[in-house]
């Protein structure tokens, strides 16, 4: 016979029970990851344990309303104004286009190669950041853009 739910069940009940303090300027996406990966899960599955009906991370550091920041700020213990700045809500919606899906940029002094799980800082999917959010040094582009930028030097194209 199936034990009757207690009163006290619910969204409390739902509540993680370990968290993790997010970094300066972490992506929402990249702290929920960092949560599901200490709790061994995929990342989806942590943000639909908070929110259901999400669809994917991208559109939580997107598109998130008040009451979805609420369940979120619950769930990890946290302050619903620190779950709010983890998202892309302070962008206008029309430039929002311009936000980058994984991280063009880094910085070497803030965010060494070495350290893992890396977070993934709002200002690193922004391609009109010039310098680190957080010590104000020159960024380096990621990838693709490196190995041109490499090329162009080894070819004498810049000085």
């Amino acid at each position: 016979m199936r034990k009757p739910p207690s009163p006290d069940m619910g969204e409390t009940s739902r509540r993680l029970p370990v968290t993790l303090a997010p970094r300066t300027d972490e992506l929402l996406s990249s702290w929920i990851g960092r949560h599901a990966e200490f709790y061994a899960v995929p990342p989806l599955a942590m943000l639909r344990h908070c929110l259901p009906e999400a669809s994917s991370l991208r559109a939580a550091d997107l598109d998130l309303n008040e009451d979805q920041v609420f369940r979120l700020a619950r769930m990890f213990s946290a302050d619903q104004t620190m779950v709010h700045r983890m998202t892309f809500a302070n962008i206008a919606q029309s430039s929002r286009r311009l936000i980058a899906k994984e991280p063009v940029q880094s910085c070497s002094r803030c965010h060494p190669a070495k350290h893992d799980p890396r977070p993934v800082l709002r200002s690193q999917l922004f391609g009109w950041r010039i310098t680190c959010t957080l010590c104000g040094c020159l960024l380096r582009h990621s990838g693709r853009h490196d190995r041109q930028l490499l090329s162009a030097a080894t070819m004498g194209l810049l000085s």
